[in-house]
């Protein structure tokens, strides 16, 4: 039910916006046990007082166009403005949106996707494959989602179809497709033209509920107001005063705001990744053992829950725990083990030799053993993890020297091979494609391969290739046999050869609040997902 609006302050709010005042089906993870239970749709006492209008924030330093849009508070006003082909749960399963159904060919290269033509964008007119396939191409352009896109050979459309041709098979293609759609012809424009639940009114400062919406009459409010800060504080002081009504938030990253606890946090799935990996021609990093044993000595645990304080999800594979094919028998059997670490490197050679406390490697005689491990000074959570790592590689005997470093020394000595082993950070696919951190660096691959490790295995990519080849891709919301065995061999021959270790992914906030707002549902791709459904107390 849509909630009346009081008059006098709504145009107070719109005078101040004109002043210029984001295994098998038993062993799979259950969500519960990584995402925390939302306190949407509970009866909670109220922390703030409502201001009798709804507002959301935006950056005029940043594009409103929502594929280009980098700015948390514009991604979140651009959420309402626009449909995605389809939606992504945080479990990683695929909710038809535009795109309906789909098929794909028996080589996984061809995929056909059906649409939802009753749609209409702002101007009235319906949506079309040709609004789809224009929107597609003008993807794989941007920064944002080109390199999601890099094995597309072609696109092409029909009225209510839209025909994908892919380089290499991918039969989980369809969960990459959660990317909004605007009408063909307005792509240059401030706003393009969506066909998502509002519209901007004619200066921009408010969202109208748009009345050709499928689900207009669900629709929780009849105007959203728009205002601008731009710094922290003045985002965190208009939050806590109620200006704006909900704020998106990484908690991991130098951007982090401080909010109030008094708030309501629902924190939903990311697939960006921490890793370590080695460099494999340095003096101990060339020995798969050293670096399968190192492997065994990372507290994910310590990772997710303290330093995180809750906003991460542990993990030893590359996969976020809830993802139907998580092979969660195999990921627990290689986890924290500091006996299994110190066992393999003795059975390797690596001994205190000279009894001193410390271990060596013998290369002609005893030699002493100091490893260099580089992150970027951008996170404490990352430092934290590599200095737990530290100390509990030295209680073995074990020397690893953790050195902080700036962004541009950091990349330079990725690019120099000047570390033996590094701490990295990686936005995944929603496929879980590693094919970018694992294969071999080239000339013609140099600008998007960020594998630094200097290996030359390609065994890599055809693990990858075969992972992403197998499986049903009308099954992608379900356990796939084919597809979680194909991954579970990945996993295995990465930890057989310990060239990527893979601690953990993080969360990101949704911050309303609290007893102000019922029903919210976040999700990495659309944090104000079924929106029509929420239900907003502004009393």
């Amino acid at each position: 039910m849509r909630k009346p609006l009081n008059r006098w302050i709504a145009a107070i709010c719109a005078a101040l916006m004109l002043l210029g005042c984001t295994g098998c089906e038993s062993s799979k993870a259950d969500p519960m046990d990584t995402i925390p239970e939302s306190t949407g749709g509970k009866d909670v006492e109220k922390a703030a007082a409502a201001d009798n209008v709804f507002t959301l924030n935006s950056n005029s330093k940043y594009s409103l166009n929502p594929m280009i849009a980098t700015n948390h508070s514009n991604q979140l006003i651009c959420s309402l403005v626009y449909e995605n082909m389809v939606e992504l749960d945080n479990n990683f399963q695929v909710i038809p949106k535009l795109i309906t159904g789909w098929t794909c060919s028996e080589d996984g290269k061809s995929w056909v996707f059906d649409i939802d033509t009753s749609h209409v964008f702002h101007d009235g007119t319906n949506v079309t494959g040709n609004d789809l396939r224009l929107s597609l191409e003008y993807a794989i352009g941007t920064d944002r989602y080109s390199g999601r896109f890099n094995s597309i050979a072609g696109v092409s459309y029909s009225e209510d179809k839209l025909y994908v041709t892919l380089v290499k098979a991918n039969r989980q293609f369809v969960k990459l497709l959660n990317i909004p759609v605007m009408k063909r012809g307005t792509f240059g424009d401030k706003h393009p033209l969506g066909s998502g639940p509002y519209t901007y009114n004619e200066d921009g400062t408010q969202l109208l509920a748009f009345t050709g919406y499928n689900g207009y009459d669900s629709l929780p409010l009849d105007v959203i107001y728009i205002q601008e800060y731009q710094t922290a504080d003045s985002i965190i002081n208009a939050f806590e005063s109620s200006l704006i009504d909900v704020v998106q938030n990484d908690p991991s990253s130098y951007t982090n705001l401080g909010y109030a606890s008094t708030n309501e946090t629902r924190t939903f799935a990311t697939t960006n990744m921490h890793y370590l990996a080695f460099n494999e021609e340095s003096t101990l990093g060339r020995y798969s053992n050293v670096r399968q044993a190192l492997s065994y000595a990372f507290d994910r645990a310590y990772f997710a829950d303290s330093l995180m304080k809750g906003n991460a999800v542990a993990s030893t594979v590359p996969m976020y725990p809830t993802a139907p094919d998580y092979p969660t028998s195999y990921a627990n059997s290689i986890g924290y083990d500091m006996e299994r670490c110190q066992r393999i490197l003795d059975n390797f050679g690596i001994r205190d030799y000279d009894d001193d406390g410390k271990l060596e490697f013998m290369n002609g005689s005893a030699q002493e053993i100091e490893m260099r491990l580089i992150l970027c000074s951008d996170s404490s959570a990352k430092a934290g993890v590599a200095r737990k790592f530290a100390e509990d590689m030295a209680s073995i005997g074990f020397t690893i020297k953790v050195e902080e470093l700036t962004w541009a020394d950091y990349c330079t000595a990725l690019e120099e091979g000047n570390f033996d082993i590094y701490y990295g950070e990686i936005k995944l696919r929603n496929d879980f494609d590693l094919t970018e951190l694992l294969e071999v660096k080239t000339k013609d691959n140099a600008d998007s391969c960020l594998n630094y490790t200097g290996s030359t295995d390609r065994s890599f990519e055809n693990y990858v290739d075969s992972y992403l080849a197998a499986g049903s891709a009308t099954n992608v919301n379900e356990y796939d046999i084919e597809r979680a065995s194909a991954f579970e061999s990945l996993c295995r021959y990465l930890n057989e050869t310990g060239s990527l270790i893979t601690i953990g992914f993080e969360k990101q906030q949704l911050i309303t609040h609290r007893g102000v707002i019922k029903g919210v549902d976040p999700n990495m791709g659309n944090p104000l997902y079924d929106f029509a459904n929420w239900e907003i107390d502004l009393d």
